[in-house]
């Protein structure tokens, strides 16, 4: 069967107008290039197994110190990225949002476990528990980031935060393998898969824990399968 259509048939121009928000995060960015940073790590160190410190620690050590940074900014962009979230909770709470977080006492300038605290008192929700596992390994992770960024020397006389870091962070991972006793322990014995690997687990478990208590988003849960650590 055929069908034959005749004549012209004139139709009005139809055009459609709106307005769309492109929302730009990066928490997961961070944390999937520090769990990449953390199987480079692994795979180093197991390719020179049983070998003697030598040149291919610069890589290890380049690989372990990004995870750690990486994994401590997805903590911080994840936290950002929740109050900055329109029609999000924590946004439609505040008043007046530019102003309550962007302005120079705002939440923007607050310190990361400092925001997390925050956003529990803004949902009227019991704010995190210092003492518990997933808040010391997040303020350890931060503490040693800012180790690393801010980095001091071993002779600089101001070291008590730094080794108070120390005492908080033995036993916690893995150290580096490779390096002597006497090494540094921030910048040379924490330079182990052992440590990214824990880096990256930190960042899960503690934004799962948040998510819980909070009823806000986990920006991790289901891409658990591109965080592997080794």
């Amino acid at each position: 069967m055929s069908i034959k259509a005749e004549g012209n048939i004139n139709m009005p121009a139809f055009e459609m107008h709106g307005t769309a928000r492109i929302i730009g995060t990066f928490a997961l960015q961070h944390l999937m290039a520090a769990a990449l940073f953390s199987r480079q790590a692994w795979a180093i160190e197991r390719q020179n197994l049983g070998m003697p410190f030598g040149a291919f620690f610069e890589d290890i050590r380049s690989y372990v110190s990004g995870a750690i940074m990486s994994s401590a900014a997805a903590l911080e962009a994840n936290i950002n990225e929740l109050f900055i979230a329109h029609g999000g909770p924590l946004r439609s709470t505040l008043s007046d949002f530019d102003a309550q977080f962007w302005e120079s006492k705002g939440i923007e300038q607050k310190s990361i476990l400092a925001k997390y605290q925050e956003a529990m008192k803004i949902l009227g929700k019991k704010e995190l528990t210092e003492n518990s596992p997933f808040y010391e390994d997040a303020d350890c992770l931060i503490g040693l980031r800012n180790s690393l960024v801010h980095f001091k020397p071993l002779w600089d006389p101001e070291r008590k935060r730094q080794v108070d870091l120390v005492g908080k962070l033995k036993n916690k991972f893995a150290l580096n393998s490779f390096c002597d006793e006497g090494a540094d322990f921030i910048s040379m014995k924490c330079m182990s898969h052992g440590c990214a690997a824990w880096a990256v687990l930190v960042s899960i478990a503690f934004v799962n824990e948040f998510s819980m208590v909070s009823g806000l988003p986990d920006s991790f849960c289901q891409f658990q399968h591109k965080l592997h650590v080794k």
